[in-house]
């Protein structure tokens, strides 16, 4: 395994993952079509506002455009990474297909539930799991880039957006670069 993390890499603790994970399924909901005021109002009751990003907050405040909505759905693909590295899902779909939402929310809590019993039941899987994720998407997503820039067709079994934002996910669980979310590199 090739090993890409810079020593001053911080990987992420059970409590930030499942804090991401609340605030993360949230913004998801809401580009679904849930309530906004409602989602908003429940974070900041339940002291999850500020673990959302910049462009989530933004989201969540004003209106937004048909493509800010269609890329806040497929942060599903990073929700399913979050929850499976807090033991929430026991494995992954395949690089080759979205992930299927109604795991993952029987998973988590929504509003108006507490947030605490959900947080106190996450344990985060070994950092070796976590890696061995990390390194079969990076090898994908380079699979997927190579035959980009070659003029080539996308490999049999890679989903590109599902990969990108997988990806997006696992380097973020390893403080890849000690990026905040909305910065986290994805370089091959």
């Amino acid at each position: 395994m090739t090993d890409r993390r810079d020593p001053v890499d911080v990987p992420r603790t059970a409590e930030e993952v499942a804090m991401r994970a609340l605030a993360l399924s949230s913004v998801i909901a809401c580009a679904k079509g849930a309530s906004r005021e409602q989602h908003s109002d429940w974070l900041k009751s339940e002291g999850l506002w500020s673990e959302l990003s910049p462009s989530e907050k933004n989201f969540l405040s004003a209106p937004a455009t048909r493509e800010e909505t269609i890329n806040m759905t497929w942060r599903l693909e990073c929700l399913a990474v979050l929850l499976w590295a807090i033991q929430k899902l026991d494995s992954l779909p395949s690089l080759a297909e979205q992930c299927e939402t109604k795991p993952m929310v029987r998973a988590m809590v929504f509003p108006p539930q507490p947030t605490l019993p959900f947080m106190g039941s996450c344990r985060l899987r070994k950092l070796d799991e976590i890696e061995k994720q990390r390194e079969a998407i990076y090898q994908a997503h380079w699979k997927a880039r190579d035959a980009e820039m070659n003029g080539r067709r996308t490999p049999k079994g890679i989903l590109v957006g599902a990969v990108r934002e997988r990806h997006h996910a696992l380097n973020w669980l390893v403080g890849y670069m000690g990026q905040p979310w909305d910065d986290v590199a994805t370089d091959t």
